[in-house]
């Protein structure tokens, strides 16, 4: 036969071997029945658990392809033996990855017990859960397992076995050490029987014992009880009744949900005893006994007591309670005999008023009194630091103050005030005031409806000025800086066209920066800055020179600045100062330091028709130059008598005559934003008197004029005054028109758990609010933390805030919607408290035999069961594998080795040798 029809002969024999491995793989392993894997032999069962991976031996036919296709120099008969040994080497390998197991069924019981040792456990109880593991580990049949498993606020795996014995630990063993972080102030059940799931070795009856009082700090005793039978574990219960020892608790603390300012109301305390005993309550409202009723000796039988204490509370805010029980008899544990809770008494809205000038700040304070706010009046310097602070008041007044008095960060705490949290600003004038107090670009000029660049009227004539500056060795350092930078401001404040020079002087005159317009400040400002300290210090020189200068320009205003830290000996100054005065110069004096001649400036600056400035702090200056180049060029204040008109519409206005109300003497003049900025008042001449607009969530108001007996000393005679500042801030004040939405708060374990219901007025489901939550422990001066409200149904919004240790909280929550234009609409508030005085481990120490029950029942085990009936099958077996995959490796590997052999060894050639020699 030719090789040609013996190659297409073997393609045919391998193309019908490789057809009938597939048809048998596909005929007799994947559509087998079940059970055609299972054998029996010896009275031994034997299964295939993976009869697929027999499909390895479907690559037969490439080692028979192999064969034919080798290099190797080997006889054919070699060969064929090596084509059987490698199909056995595939077939063993295969049978491995099939999974062989010899089936058994075994009835052998692992049994887990989980001793409770939480506080609430006596020591008694450890003693019985000692008897009672000594107990089970003497059922126990040769074979069984048993794990023991403590735990309180976290599980503990205790090792009992030693040296193939087992023993019970002692009772006071059983407790956890702190510094194992299983602290006794607490229970979790449920995290005790997930450690045990991973105690049962393989192939036994899952058997658990729960010796516990029942009581449950965390986690879900029936829950886990449950997923437990899912997993095969039998759960009995044998609950702990030795009597709770010597205890007593205050449990709860109850208080009215609303209270109201000077009504009596009961404040109920539920008291526990574990046995009839005596005890002194003592009720403290805030850091005092409570006034109407505050002390209580009583009896107390075993279990709860009801007592009920009077209160009234007289100022409205946070009040907290807080009762402190002295047993008269044992008691085990301390933690549980204060309880403490709190509640927002709404009283009288609170105003916060800041004035630049606190002993002139009783006439706007007592006009509000008088309408029923309460005042807080302050000086700029004890300005709120914190928002938290900040948000206790209903409506913020700032009332002529200096820009430098309110630092950058309590100005953007305003801000955030006013946008973030919806609160009412009123900003008042006064010499202080607006651009007068440095207030222009600053956060607050951002918030309020005007602008503080006043326009200069056209008919206004140019002012020429001269700055007079003391550059003596005492001026070497800050003061020359901030002598500089008031140079500086001055040039800032005035407009393009009026005229200014700078002298400065120690022994002799010098111009650094000779009359010119303002409108080159670049290099005005650069001259400036050439100033340098020198010698002694002459005035009179200096001051005659400014004289000359502007003597000879023209110009509507001409005036000039003094400065000095040191005092001169010359005497024909008061002289100078007349004759300026009669050439229409004026002339102010600013006193540096506590060195100056007080008497001598004070003198110039009243014989020259200016102002007297004294200045400790050199950093004052650039403010008092601005406020005297303000003034000269009465570009801010105007100071006379003017009748106030009203422009704009505003409800606060009603009832109130604005037209008979008597004239303002004075303003600072600014100019309104554009709308939505609204004017209500206006002076004589046009400007700003009252403006307001929304600012974020809440109200910001310019008022022009002062709040005090200066500008508007006619106004604090009319009748009309309080009305017309009362009526103000009652419109303009926080959360006005918010409505009230009840918020459920509840305690589950470490979190406060809130929920919201809203509904429309006519009671539909009102959806997509934006709300936030903030929860703040009574007594914390913090911020309080935040958490959003989450729409999880219709109307419904709800929140899960961590607690932060354990006291009384205050809840409030803030509910918005978004207007069309983004912005975001005030629609209601919700209040609430909740109490977490100390670790529910300390709130009850009666065993809760029920639920031990339905655990058990839940469970599939029993209550108190024998110990024997831990460690009864009840017929019950668990089928359990011997894997037998070893043996068919085993195999392979010493098929495989004798593959190797054939390969290498030529055994048929060596024989044939042998005969021939």
């Amino acid at each position: 036969m030719s090789v040609r029809a013996r190659r297409v002969l073997f393609g045919l024999f391998l193309a019908a071997f490789t057809a009938a491995l597939v048809f048998s793989y596909k005929r007799y392993v994947l559509e087998a029945p079940p059970g055609a894997f299972k054998w029996q032999r010896g009275g031994e069962h034997f299964e295939l658990l993976n009869p697929e991976a027999l499909g390895l031996l479907l690559l037969s036919p490439l080692l028979v392809l192999g064969m034919l296709r080798s290099l190797a120099d080997l006889p054919w008969a070699q060969r064929a033996l090596s084509l059987l040994v490698r199909i056995a080497f595939l077939a063993l390998l295969a049978f491995g990855l099939s999974s062989p197991v010899r089936s058994e069924t075994t009835s052998q019981i692992a049994t887990v017990v989980l001793v409770d040792v939480s506080d609430s456990v006596s020591l008694e109880s450890l003693g019985e859960a000692k008897a009672e593991l000594e107990r089970v580990i003497a059922a126990r049949r040769p074979g069984d397992v048993v794990r023991l498993v403590t735990f309180a606020q976290r599980p503990r795996l205790v090792e009992i076995e030693k040296d193939g014995a087992i023993t019970a630990p002692a009772a006071e063993a059983l407790r956890h050490e702190k510094a194992q972080g299983g602290a006794g102030a607490g229970t979790d059940i449920q995290a005790a029987l997930q450690l045990a799931y991973g105690l049962f070795p393989p192939g036994y009856l899952k058997r658990a014992l729960l010796l516990s009082d029942g009581l449950e700090t965390s986690g879900d005793l029936l829950a886990e009880a449950n997923r437990a039978r899912g997993f095969g574990v039998r759960l009995s219960t044998r609950p702990f009744r030795k009597p709770p020892p010597g205890e007593v608790s205050v449990v709860a603390l109850r208080l009215p949900d609303k209270v109201d300012i000077g009504q009596t109301f009961n404040v109920t305390a539920d008291v526990y005893a574990s046995r009839a005993t005596q005890a002194r309550l003592r009720l403290y409202q805030g850091e005092a006994l409570n006034g109407l009723d505050g002390v209580r000796s009583i009896d107390l039988p075993a279990g709860r007591t009801e007592v009920t204490f009077q209160s009234v509370v007289r100022v409205g805010g946070e009040v907290t309670y807080a009762l402190e029980l002295e047993p008269g008899g044992d008691d085990a544990f301390k933690e549980n005999n204060r309880y403490r809770a709190t509640l927002d008494v709404p009283g009288r809205p609170l105003v916060l008023y800041i004035e630049g000038q606190p002993a002139r700040a009783t006439y706007l304070s007592n006009a509000l009194s008088a309408q029923q706010f309460d005042v807080d009046t302050r000086a700029p310097s004890s300005m709120p630091a914190s928002l938290g602070e900040l948000e206790r008041f209903d409506f913020v007044i700032l009332s002529d103050t200096p820009r430098e008095a309110i630092p950058l960060a309590a100005q953007d705490l305003l801000e955030r005030y006013v946008r973030d949290i919806g609160g009412g600003f009123l900003f008042a004038g006064g010499p202080s005031g607006y651009g007068l107090g440095g207030w222009a670009h600053t956060t607050i000029e951002r918030l309020l409806p005007v602008r503080m660049d006043a326009e200069r009227q056209k008919e206004m004539p140019g002012v020429a000025m001269a700055l007079v500056i003391d550059r003596s060795a005492s001026m070497t350092g800050l003061p020359m800086e901030m002598a500089k930078a008031a140079c500086n401001a001055t040039v800032g404040t005035l407009q393009g066209d009026d005229l200014v020079e700078v002298v400065a002087f120690d022994g002799e005159p010098e111009r650094y920066v000779k009359l010119q317009p303002v409108r080159y400040r670049s290099r005005i400002q650069a001259d400036v800055q050439r100033i340098q300290p020198g010698g002694g210090t002459a005035i009179f020189p200096a001051l005659y020179m400014a004289y000359q200068d502007l003597s000879v320009v023209q110009a509507r205003k001409k005036h000039v600045i003094l400065l000095t830290d040191g005092q001169t000996q010359e005497s024909d100054l008061r002289e100078l100062a007349q004759a300026m005065l009669g050439e229409s110069i004026t002339l102010t004096t600013v006193g540096l330091g506590d060195t100056v001649s007080v008497e001598l400036l004070r003198a110039l600056a009243d014989g020259g028709g200016g102002r007297f400035h004294l200045a400790p702090d050199p950093k004052a200056l650039p403010r008092i130059f601005t406020r005297e180049t303000e003034l000269v060029s009465q570009q801010a204040a105007v100071e006379e008598w003017f009748p106030v008109s009203q422009v704009g519409n505003a409800d606060f206005l009603k009832g109130i005559s604005i037209s008979s109300a008597p004239l303002l003497h004075g303003y600072v003049s600014t100019q309104l934003k554009p709308t939505p900025a609204q004017l209500i008042l206006e002076s004589d001449r046009g400007e700003p008197i009252l403006a307001r607009w929304r600012a974020g969530l809440g109200w910001a108001l310019a008022w022009t004029s002062d709040v005090k007996n200066a500008w508007s000393v006619e106004w604090l005679r009319w009748p009309g005054f309080s009305r017309f500042w009362g009526q103000l801030v009652r419109e303009h004040m926080r959360v006005k028109r918010r409505r009230e939405v009840d918020m459920k708060a509840e305690v589950d374990g470490s979190q406060v758990r809130v929920s919201v219901d809203a509904f429309t007025a006519d009671e539909r489901f009102d959806n997509d609010w934006q709300s936030v939550v903030k929860v703040r422990r009574a007594g914390d001066k913090g911020a309080p933390k935040e958490m959003p409200l989450t729409q999880t149904a219709p109307g419904r919004y709800e929140a899960a805030v961590p607690l932060d240790g354990y006291g009384s909280f205050l809840l409030r929550a803030e509910h918005a919607k978004k207007r069309p234009d983004g912005s975001l609409e005030p629609v209601g508030t919700s209040v609430a408290h909740v109490s977490n005085p100390y670790p529910r481990e300390y709130a009850n120490f009666e065993a809760d035999v029920e639920r031990m029950r339905r655990a058990a029942l839940t469970g599939g085990g029993l209550l108190d069961p024998p110990a024997l009936a831990l460690f009864d099958p009840q017929g019950e077996s668990i089928p359990h594998h011997a894997e037998l995959y070893g043996r068919a490796v085993f195999a392979a590997l010493v098929v495989f080795l004798l593959d190797l052999l054939l390969r290498r060894v030529r055994l048929f050639e060596r024989r044939v040798v042998a005969r021939r020699r």
